[in-house]
């Protein structure tokens, strides 16, 4: 287990017995979900993927870094499949070929190219090897991706998958390419969308000159400053050598990546500890009708959200939607536009399934690039709406409902939106059970991703029907005269079926759930007052003792996160 891992585990239990030790509402402890965290932290993974055209050397340079050929080379693109490459004890072996239902069936190491025979009946493969180099990286797990060029609906479900999951990615590109494709590129776009970090390799220098081999190396440098606006170095390597991976490997910081995942939520659900102690602390001191007055101020406050929540459910098409798909349409509409002497080009000399593959391509990164911005922009305006209809609660009350309160709610949800490596989020998705312990928010990317995946799909399956006779002429005129007339327009009105509903399907998904966490931080502040009051009422203890009680509390969780997470 990593120092990081551990460490917040730790801090998280720490908090939790400090918790038990004070009178809060059941239901308020629960909402700020630390036994699901501890869960997450638990179970979160660093994914490594591979990623590269099909044939540029994958396989050949993770069996190099493993020191002996588990996984099959020159495999048609029909037999890949993700395969993530994990440590087992000696004896303990196997492949486990997983279903779309997370269900899987087992095989021995040495059927992994039975697998590949039948690959359409799985979503991806664990590979369990007793291999020290594996052991040695973990918790890094690298995963041997798809070629691009494999078939439309395994490479799609790899890329979908694997950009939410993956937290370092592995570039390879062959020397032969001679230059980085317009393929490559929208690959780079994608993992740069998503906010991850990768390293880039040059594969096959052994069948190029040295003086080839670092032109070619800095021609890729310099197109990827170009195109991405970032410094790489390429890192020139044959396929029979594995040591310069193990390298770039040992070089990734496992636990600066972990942080990474779980520190804005651990601060997030800090921020909520000290507000909902302190506000007991303030309620404890106050009379019986300061306190009333504030649940009373509190619970307009909920009817606020409620009340605007219902008003941009009902504007959602009008207010969001509507604008937002059309530019969207027309944007990706224009990038396969942009593309069309690349795709005439594919579609000469490459044939049908490449020619598809470069328009799902193009498509898919289209989407995702303009999803993941009008989502962001309307995330932001659905917390104004939401911080503006509780702007006036502080003019209704002398004691807690601040401007500031109002504003650390919506800092938070903002953090939340922009998230781009939630292992909480992950674990709400598979954990269904659990949902009901903690409400986290939906962020940007993952509404993004809701959205391309099944249009994607669409598109793959819509493809070929308009297609037909025009891919068999093979004539450049008479293809690059289709795509403007019938393929691009056909695309364009595809889009305008799917998305529109699934767009206002998330955009009322994202109210919704930013709408819940106000409500949850306001809610928890009332049920806080009124076990206070209760406390008063009740004369259950000395009240003079139980704040001094929340005070020490609180200060001895501040040290816990002096220590652990600031």
């Amino acid at each position: 287990m990593l120092k990081s891992q551990k460490e917040f585990r730790d801090y998280l239990k720490e908090v939790n017995n400090r918790l038990d030790k004070l009178n809060l509402a059941k239901s308020t402890v629960k909402s700020l979900g630390i036994d699901l965290l501890i869960q997450s932290i638990n179970e979160t993974e660093l994914l490594i993927p591979v990623v590269g055209a099909f044939s540029s050397g994958k396989s050949s340079l993770i069996n190099s870094f493993l020191g002996k050929e588990y996984l099959p080379v020159g495999i048609t693109p029909e037999t890949a499949l993700a395969t993530e490459i994990r440590y087992a004890a000696p004896g303990n072996e196997k492949i486990e070929a997983v279903k779309k239902d997370l269900t899987y069936d087992l095989y021995k190491i040495e059927e992994i190219g039975k697998i590949g025979e039948i690959a359409s009946r799985y979503k991806f493969i664990r590979l369990f090897i007793s291999n020290n180099r594996v052991k040695k990286i973990e918790p890094l797990i690298i995963v041997d991706m798809p070629g691009f060029e494999s078939p439309l609906d395994l490479h799609n479900q790899a890329i979908m998958e694997y950009l939410d999951k993956g937290v370092h990615y592995i570039v390879l590109v062959s020397v032969e390419d001679g230059t980085i494709t317009r393929s490559m590129v929208r690959q780079l776009e994608a993992i740069q969308e998503y906010k991850r970090d990768f390293s880039f390799f040059l594969s096959k220098m052994d069948l190029r000159s040295p003086e080839d081999v670092e032109n070619i190396k800095n021609l890729y440098q310099e197109q990827i400053s170009n195109n991405l606006d970032l410094a790489k170095t390429v890192i020139p390597i044959d396929n029979t050598k594995g040591e310069p991976l193990n390298r770039v490997l040992t070089d990734i910081n496992p636990e600066a990546l972990f942080k990474s995942l779980f520190i804005d939520a651990l601060k997030d659900n800090y921020y909520s500890i000290s507000e909902i102690i302190n506000t007991a602390i303030s309620a404890l001191t106050k009379s019986k009708e300061e306190n009333e007055q504030e649940i009373i101020t509190l619970e307009q406050g909920l009817q606020a959200i409620i009340s605007q929540r219902d008003n941009m459910l009902a504007e959602a098409r009008e207010e969001y939607s509507t604008t937002n798909v059309d530019r969207i349409i027309s944007n990706t509409g224009k990038a396969l536009s942009d593309s069309i002497d690349e795709l005439v080009l594919v579609a000469t000399t490459r044939g049908t399934d490449a020619f598809s593959g470069t328009v799902s391509e193009i498509v898919r990164n289209a989407l995702i690039a303009n999803i993941n911005q009008s989502m962001a922009d309307i995330g932001n305006k659905i917390v104004d709406r939401f911080s503006t209809s509780l702007s006036g609660l502080d003019k209704m009350s002398n004691i807690d409902i601040s401007e500031d309160f109002i504003s650390k709610i919506s800092t938070g949800i903002r953090t939340k939106l922009g998230d781009v490596q939630s292992g909480l989020q992950r674990i709400l998705e598979t954990k269904t059970t659990n949902k009901s312990l903690y409400r986290t928010i939906t962020t940007v990317l993952a509404v993004t991703t809701n959205i391309v995946a099944p249009i994607i799909e669409v598109i793959i399956i819509f493809l070929p029907d308009i297609m037909g006779y025009i891919m068999k002429r093979r004539q450049e005129k008479a293809i690059r005269n289709a795509l403007l007339t019938q393929i691009i327009p056909s695309i364009n009105r595809k889009l305008r079926e799917e998305l529109p509903k699934l767009f206002e399907q998330q955009v009322q998904s994202l109210i919704k759930s930013i709408s819940e966490q106000f409500e949850e931080e306001i809610t928890n502040k009332k049920k806080t007052i009124e076990t206070a009051q209760n406390e008063i009422k009740n004369k259950i203890s000395d009240i003079e003792s139980m704040i001094s009680l929340y005070r020490d509390t609180l200060t001895e969780i501040k040290a816990l996160a002096k220590d652990t997470i600031f």
